[in-house]
């Protein structure tokens, strides 16, 4: 059933959700904005012919999420709006290609970009970030540099944003904004890689669970490279990110309040947290089921062609399949 909105006097709520792996954070997270998130409208709501609103408002509040144990098991939440190994791959960087140059971007601005011309990615942001000029910076390559050199460092930060272009998108402004690496020592000496992300705004029913899969396989690779660079072992530690606008649909009430009218079971009747949990899929699992089937049809050579992948991209793709095979992307 649909919980009461307490009257906040239009203050929007700050709650911290803390929990060991992923599912159980997004499981956490979900029950506390829905019992506890501002009752607010979104862009995206629809509207009827008249221009009356046909979904009821967001559930909405500012959110950080720790996950203490990001690759522990099971890993993969049992719900999931995309083809995660091709999201993954995304986060990786192989779609890098469909990024319009700058010079075309600043003219599509007035207009409208294709299927096949993209503003960004999250990847090219933060590993090709584009200035006007044309010029771009590994942000990324910048920031495990500084935390080589200093692993206490605060300063190993990168930002997706591009203040002269990005509020003149018409859509799909990033919703990620900031990524920072923080690597303290453990009690035996070794380097731990925490990573922190910073959203402007975040779907946590659709999305949150697979942009957080997306990005811990982001950070075990970058401890990785750190662990190359210093010679030191790299211990992927926590996760943890900041929305400040932090949502669960109108349009998606049914699915997570339940519909009596419509015999929809709200996803907390579905679910308590630990059989949350319990159905959620192993590394291993997702792997097997998801992951490996999607990224082997993603580099096919029908695929392949349809995405006009380069040779660097095709490589990348087999690389990722090779280590996931592996098991390199486990605890």
């Amino acid at each position: 059933p649909m919980t009461e909105q307490a009257d906040t006097g239009g203050r929007i709520p700050t709650l911290h959700v803390v929990a060991d792996t992923i599912p159980r954070a997004h499981y956490r997270a979900m029950k506390a904005v829905w019992e506890q998130g501002l009752a607010i409208r979104t862009e995206y709501d629809r509207k009827d012919a008249s221009g009356a609103y046909i979904d009821p408002p967001s559930r909405d509040a500012r959110v950080l999420i720790e996950v203490t144990e990001p690759f522990g098991e099971p890993r993969f939440p049992p719900v999931s709006f995309c083809e995660i190994g091709t999201y993954i791959a995304e986060i990786m960087g192989i779609k890098d290609h469909m990024v319009v140059p700058m010079e075309q971007l600043k003219q599509a601005l007035s207009g409208e970009l294709s299927a096949t011309e993209w503003p960004y990615t999250y990847h090219q942001r933060l590993f090709a970030h584009p200035d006007v000029t044309g010029a771009t910076v590994d942000q990324m390559a910048m920031a495990i540099e500084r935390i080589v050199q200093t692993p206490f460092s605060r300063r190993a930060v990168a930002t997706t944003s591009v203040p002269n272009i990005d509020p003149y998108l018409k859509e799909d402004v990033p919703c990620l904004r900031e990524v920072q690496l923080r690597c303290p020592e453990d009690a035996g000496g070794n380097l731990v890689l925490n990573m922190n992300t910073m959203w402007r705004s975040r779907d946590l029913y659709k999305a949150w669970p697979d942009n957080v899969i997306g990005l811990t396989f982001l950070q075990q690779v970058v401890a990785g490279q750190i662990a190359a660079k210093t010679g030191r072992p790299v211990r992927v530690g926590s996760y943890a990110d900041y929305s400040s606008a932090m949502h669960i649909y109108g349009q998606d009430f049914g699915a997570v309040g339940g519909d009596a009218d419509r015999g929809l079971r709200s996803f907390f009747d579905t679910f308590d947290e630990d059989s949350y949990v319990a159905r959620s899929l192993s590394s291993e699992q997702a792997a097997e089921m998801l992951v490996l089937p999607q990224l082997r049809e993603l580099v096919s050579e029908r695929l392949a062609a349809q995405w006009r992948f380069p040779e660097a991209a095709l490589v990348l793709g087999r690389q990722l399949i090779a280590d996931i095979a592996s098991g390199a992307f486990s605890a």
